[in-house]
């Protein structure tokens, strides 16, 4: 029961971060460069945390507070990588303050003693102390950032046994808790950096990819995008990262500085937030009308993916903000399928699964559908952006994709390809069989247009973790084996991915970063009688 608790927090965590694979319209934005430094940004108002209790003890606390977890299975697993610390895991609290403060920077140790307590208690009870036990009672397993209102109570940002020298960095900091955070913001974006670096981002054909992805890259609740080498767009959706903005852009502005290829140009960073997200974090955010419209709203980016060029919005508001950079090896990989094909490009956003296929992968013609307005004129932009506006063998269409496959499968139109990329359709655990319903009908469908006398490929995708993590990921090709059945056709798995690489994940205790899923189908033809 334990065990399927815990995987029920992860999914939650994971499903609240995961949207950040797309920008929000409804968030505070700051432009900053080395040059210039523009604010727009939203009032913001810590929560009244509660007081966790009091009592005295041997000596006196540390000035930067401790919390210590119980020494359990559980803690083993915060000491191996495991970035999340719940309520229920914790014994107490130590501090020279009354109270641990949200967004605090915190030790993190693990009480050597037996653990006697947790019984008849509320998993989210334990006591806070202004004078601590004696020093050989805990050991100091990581360094953190707390949340009092949260039931991540702690998101370790360093572990002491994956990172022993940013250990001796902090430890050289002697409780200067600025100088601890600094410090360890600067090695994590280093870090970031030259995974990305490894992975041979930026190069010729791509300046757009994630440049730092949560717990991932040890920054759990902060993600980093980087748009067409100009422009670092923020991502906050935890309350310690809003608490901590100005130290977060100051290291991130002097990472960026140091990478090769962004040395000598100035990258401006667009902050963006979802206050509902932060609110569910415990931290309230509230929006002021701007006096101003920012002056770069409408300025066009144009990112490069795979030598695919995009127009992006990063400074503006709405659908037409950026792009998905997580479905890049995706869109290359299944283009390599579309020689002379006919493709069709269900929720296509900004056209990705088009163009590559086109401009890659030499179909003959391809197909974009979405339901956005905005989408559809970007894709058209994109679509000259690249050379292919004016042929006839692309077209973008402003449709429901329900609607519009009901109407092909009807006037008897049959697709070589098909790329299934819906919107996240399950938010939370909860909402899955009303999602799977909806997914079930869509992948029907889709199955229904693949030609019967030559089958061919699905590739169908969802952004939502609760059906990528449900059952290991067999429930989401489950549902797409009955949706076979229901249109009478057979299906084979071909292959099963996930996010481009860019998009880090923590294999130690984060399971639930694994958001996407982009499952490669042959349908077969039907046989002749």
């Amino acid at each position: 029961m334990l065990k399927k608790n815990f995987t029920s927090w992860i999914i939650s965590l994971w499903t609240m971060f995961s949207a950040c694979r797309a920008f929000v319209p409804k968030s505070a934005i700051l432009y900053r460069s080395p040059t210039r430094i523009v604010t727009y940004a939203t009032s913001t108002s810590m929560p009244n945390d509660q007081m966790e209790g009091a009592s005295t003890s041997k000596r006196s606390a540390p000035s930067i507070p401790r919390v210590v977890v119980r020494r359990t299975r559980q803690s083993r697993s915060f000491r191996e990588g495991n970035p999340l610390v719940f309520p229920g895991a914790i014994a107490f609290t130590m501090g020279a303050e009354p109270k641990v403060k949200l967004g605090s920077l915190v030790g993190v140790e693990v009480n050597l003693d037996k653990d006697k307590g947790g019984k008849g208690k509320k998993k989210d009870a334990y006591p806070h102390h202004q004078s601590a036990p004696s020093k050989d009672s805990s050991q100091l397993i990581g360094w953190g950032v707390y949340n009092p209102g949260s039931m991540y109570r702690v998101r370790i940002l360093c572990h002491a046994t994956t990172n022993p020298q940013l250990m001796k960095k902090i430890k050289l900091c002697k409780d200067d808790e600025d100088k601890a955070m600094a410090c360890i913001l600067e090695d994590k974006l280093d870090a970031a950096l030259q995974t990305r670096l490894a992975l041979m981002l930026p190069s010729d054909d791509t300046d757009t990819y994630r440049l730092v992805n949560g717990e991932g890259d040890g920054l759990s609740g902060l993600a980093v995008d980087i748009l067409g080498g100009k422009v670092a767009v923020v991502m906050s959706s935890a309350a310690w990262v809003e608490i901590h903005k100005e130290k977060i852009l100051e290291a991130l502005e002097n990472a960026i500085s140091k990478h090769p290829k962004y040395s000598e140009s100035n990258v401006d960073i667009v902050w963006r937030t979802t206050p509902s997200r932060l609110k569910q974090d415990g931290f309230s955010a509230f929006e002021n009308e701007l006096e101003n419209t920012p002056e770069k709203s409408d300025e066009v980016v144009i990112t490069t993916e795979s030598g695919v060029r995009y127009s992006s919005f990063p400074y503006g508001q709405g659908q037409k903000t950026g792009v998905y950079c997580d479905q890049r090896e995706n869109r290359l990989s299944l283009s390599s399928f579309c020689k002379d094909k006919h493709v069709l490009d269900l929720c296509c956003y900004h056209g990705g699964f088009s163009l590559n296929a086109l401009t890659h992968g030499g179909a003959a013609r391809c197909t974009g559908v979405d339901s956005s307005e905005d989408a559809i004129e970007t894709c058209r932009s994109n679509a000259e952006l690249n050379g292919c506006s004016g042929e006839d063998r692309i077209e973008f269409v402003r449709a429901d994709i329900a609607n519009f496959m009901k109407e092909k499968i009807a006037d008897g139109t049959k697709y070589d390809v098909i790329a299934l990329d819906p919107p996240k359709l399950a938010p939370s655990v909860q909402g899955l069989d009303r999602a799977s319903r909806k997914y079930h009908a869509l992948n029907r469908d889709a199955i229904k247009l693949i030609s019967e006398e030559k089958g061919g490929l699905l590739m169908t995708c969802t952004c939502s973790a609760a059906m990528t993590q449900k059952d290991g990921g067999q429930y989401f090709l489950s549902m797409v084996q009955q949706a076979a059945v229901s249109a009478g056709r057979s299906v084979t798995l071909l292959r099963k991915s996930g996010a481009a690489s860019c998009h880090t994940q923590n294999p130690a205790g984060y399971p639930a970063g694994a958001y996407l899923t982009a499952a490669l189908f042959h349908v077969s033809p039907v046989p002749h009688n």
